[in-house]
């Protein structure tokens, strides 16, 4: 790789670097190792590299900057091909920011690094991350549980959409003084851990009643990604968040906990894919008693409400499924294959087993139907 002295360089910190002595040949080994791969370089004098060269790759100096400053120590071929291998390896980025802007995103090093090494650009992760706009419909268990991480991982943006107080079953979910907070909307308290964190994500609350088009339409039109929280949601909702977003082409991503199970997905991206309705359809039709569960789906359909006391379950499972939720949202931002497209994710939590399921397109569904995509209903 070319070289230019106005470059700024800063070595990656996840990066680990060790110098072995030099063998019977007089030959010296630097290792760079980090949890992905681990490189070995053989040559002569390579601990003046580790002492000299390598402490001046912290961003701060211009590769000419650093050349005066080791002056006759190291000849400029020497360091030429020092740096060029570094760059090469992508074990060095060019570093463009003030050194005050990275300190205040410390908390997301770990995760950025993890990208490098999966082979994306930081600054490419990061702008994607923070250019992603999400919502999140239902903030009580898992809803929650993805909020907070897609705020942990640098995502710009997520409008938290819930009308319903906490209840003293979220307090598990909910830190804090959670006695002062009971009857309180559960997106204020969402809002309130996602700034604890202090983090680059903003966050608009949103609790106004979600039982018609002309309310949600609004909250799907600018973002990414939606998520709903099953769990946390009226099947009505859930429902019509369905129909509206493949009528605005906006990806879905449902998942909630129930009993000693949990699932994530389908994704409903494609317009030739499974709808989470195809879903419902078929999981209704295998059950055991299809009528009954079928005349169940309706009535809580009806109530336009959450029933959370329907819904017994583990806090552990709507952790695992909020995190997972979060994780394929990453993942799609980043455009990283996803583990929910067209598959349910079935989590098994007295198993502890974690299952993908391909979920069928159902022919005929009212809401992914050619008929009713293309208003010819």
């Amino acid at each position: 790789m070319k070289l230019n002295d106005s470059q700024r360089l800063r070595l990656l910190e996840h990066v680990v670097i060790n110098v072995m002595p030099a063998d019977c040949s007089g030959e010296e080994s630097m290792i760079f190792n980090t949890t992905r791969r681990t490189l070995r370089v053989q040559g002569q004098s390579l601990h003046n590299v580790e002492k000299i060269v390598l402490p001046l790759l912290d961003g701060s100096r211009t590769i000419g900057e650093i050349r005066d400053a080791i002056g006759e120590q190291l000849t400029d071929s020497s360091l030429n091909q020092c740096l060029e291998f570094l760059m090469d390896n992508r074990l060095v980025e060019e570093s463009l920011e003030n050194p005050d802007d990275l300190d205040s995103r410390a908390y997301l090093l770990p995760q950025i690094s993890l990208y490098h090494e999966l082979g994306f650009n930081q600054k490419d992760a990061r702008k994607h991350l923070a250019n992603a706009r999400i919502a999140v419909f239902g903030l009580g268990g898992s809803g929650l549980i993805a909020a907070i991480n897609l705020a942990t991982a640098g995502i710009g943006f997520v409008r938290l959409c819930d009308d319903a107080s906490i209840l003293p079953s979220d307090s598990l979910m909910m830190s804090g003084s959670v006695l002062n907070k009971i009857g309180a909307f559960r997106g204020v308290e969402a809002a309130r851990q996602i700034e604890a964190i202090g983090g680059v994500t903003q966050t608009e609350i949103v609790t106004d009643n979600l039982n018609d088009d002309a309310t949600i339409n609004p909250l799907l039109a600018d973002v990414d990604l939606v998520i709903v929280a099953t769990d946390a949601v009226s099947v009505n909702l859930a429902y019509r968040l369905n129909r509206l977003c493949l009528k605005m082409q906006r990806p879905l991503l449902p998942g909630g906990a129930a009993g000693i199970e949990g699932n994530v997905g389908p994704l409903i991206f494609a317009k030739d894919g499974p709808c989470y309705l195809c879903y419902r359809m078929r999981s209704m039709a295998c059950a055991k008693f299809p009528e009954v569960e079928l005349a169940v789906e309706q009535l809580l359909n009806r109530e336009r409400r959450s029933q959370p006391r329907l819904r017994e379950n583990l806090p552990i499972g709507q952790m695992l499924v909020g995190s997972y939720l979060a994780l394929d949202a990453v993942k799609m931002m980043l455009g990283l294959p996803i583990a929910t497209d067209g598959k349910l994710l079935h989590i098994d939590l007295l198993g502890t087993k974690l299952t993908h399921n391909v979920v069928l397109k159902k022919p005929g569904c009212p809401h992914c139907s050619v008929k009713q995509v293309t208003g010819d209903r």
